[in-house]
């Protein structure tokens, strides 16, 4: 059966709704974006405490946007020009060969044919006809004459673009609550949480001297230049090392600390696509979640100005990481396997029958854009696994967003006026038990005494 002659769009009128389900689910800056703005930022501004912390969320968000979207689309094709271009590998910044940059990083690996995965790149790029650049690519392998060199030199340019992006993306994060704090310090003269503004007042005299907060305020800077800098160059040589070694060499040893970094350079090289940029500019979920857990989130916490935002930054951040890479995963899997079952369609990934339930439950959704080439699912078929597949897609979305945006915040608001009530009731426990009354009585006595 040629599954080929089924066109890849949904029975909408308007606008394919399938081919923008695959481009969103591809692109993790655009599901990301999505749920951000539709989970973290709008539903959490209304969800805020009072004005002050809503407008900090929406100037955060605004913020967060623009640089974890807008700014890779303009910075990494510059990058990845620059760096094959610094490379001997390309000889222009602006010809065609610049899109070998695209060769999935599974061509990369050691015994991969690199030679295969240049031709079926070209050939996707020049779909509608033409070989510019298949011909741009040949140059390129001609010029080398040695696979292996050529090989060597991608890893480092994908190294170089890994490294830098990571860095300016993790810069970029942990900059947003620096600015969205001092805004608020600057308009409100207050150096507290500004979610319990009105649930207390501040003490300035919790408050080191000004010399003091802005050493301590120097401090956490250089902190989080740490954390931004060190995790993104273990990070990226870390990948081009799993990238670039077998399996088969990486020897086994007792050594818990080798034997862990074994264990990451072994998951790196069996699953080299997990790190792809797709369509040369978006980051992959892996890394996404590898510069939120290395830099974004220590950063978070070492920008609190008190410990109640710094207790609300972790359980937020742990609540939207989970929901992220877990929530949505999760909505998938038991409305996919459900449809499948019901409704005899290929939403979910086919599983080996020698695998358990647990390992089959770790397969998710199909990837969308490649559902036309599956071998196994007939053209009758493909039709309404395409619709349910969509389907399920944005309610998962829509579910994990209300989740993130509404009962996320919801808990952290009681959470938040609970701490702030037990700091009341331990203040006042402490404070010396001088009342009006005895200060009264004493001054009578010592006058009658006189």
């Amino acid at each position: 059966m040629d599954c080929k002659k089924v066109e890849n769009t949904l029975p909408f009128k308007g606008f394919s709704v399938y081919n923008a389900t695959s481009y969103v689910q591809e692109h993790t800056l655009i599901n990301r974006g999505i749920t951000t703005l539709g989970g973290s930022t709008v539903p959490q501004c209304i969800m805020s405490n009072n004005k002050y912390e809503a407008r900090e969320r929406a100037l955060m968000g605004v913020i967060y946007l623009i640089a974890s979207y807008l700014t890779p689309i303009m910075l990494i094709p510059l990058y990845n020009k620059h760096f094959l271009k610094n490379k001997g590998i390309t000889k222009t910044l602006n010809g065609l060969g610049k899109k070998i940059i695209q060769v999935p990083k599974r061509y990369l690996t050691p015994k991969a044919d690199l030679k295969k995965g240049m031709e079926e790149t070209a050939k996707y790029f020049d779909k509608n006809g033409g070989d510019e650049h298949q011909k741009a690519f040949e140059e390129i392998y001609t010029r080398y004459n040695n696979p292996d060199k050529l090989k060597k030199d991608l890893l480092s340019v994908h190294e170089k673009v890994l490294m830098t992006d990571f860095i300016t993306t993790a810069a970029m994060w942990s900059a947003i609550p620096w600015i969205a704090t001092e805004y608020t310090e600057h308009t409100t003269h207050r150096k507290d949480f500004s979610a319990g503004f009105k649930l207390k007042q501040d003490n300035n005299s919790e408050h080191k001297s000004d010399k003091i907060s802005q050493q301590s305020k120097k401090s956490k800077l250089l902190w989080n230049v740490l954390f931004t800098v060190v995790p993104g160059i273990l990070f990226s040589k870390t990948v081009t090392k799993g990238l670039s070694t077998e399996i088969s060499k990486i020897k086994p040893t007792k050594n818990i600390i080798k034997k862990g970094y074994n264990k990451i350079l072994k998951s790196i090289a069996n699953k080299p696509d997990d790190f792809n940029y797709a369509s040369g500019t978006n980051m992959s979920k892996t890394i996404y979640a590898a510069i939120w857990v290395l830099a974004s989130f220590p950063a978070k916490l070492i920008s609190s100005r008190d410990k109640n935002e710094c207790k609300d930054r972790a359980l937020r951040d742990i609540g939207l990481f989970t929901m992220f890479f877990g929530g949505d995963f999760l909505i998938n899997n038991v409305f996919g396997r459900i449809t499948d079952k019901l409704f005899g369609t290929k939403i979910m990934q086919p599983s080996d029958k020698k695998l358990n339930f647990f390992q089959k439950f770790k397969l998710g959704l199909r990837n969308f854009r490649t559902l036309d080439k599956a071998k196994d699912i007939p053209p009758e078929v493909l039709k309404k696994t395409k619709t349910a597949g969509a389907s399920i897609y944005w309610f998962s979305l829509l579910a994990n967003t209300a989740l993130i945006g509404f009962a996320l915040p919801k808990f952290l608001n009681k959470f938040l006026r609970y701490n702030i009530k037990q700091e009341s009731k331990n203040s006042k426990n402490t404070q010396p038990d001088y009342t009006p009354k005895i200060s009264i009585s004493m001054n009578e006595f010592m006058s009658k005494k006189a």
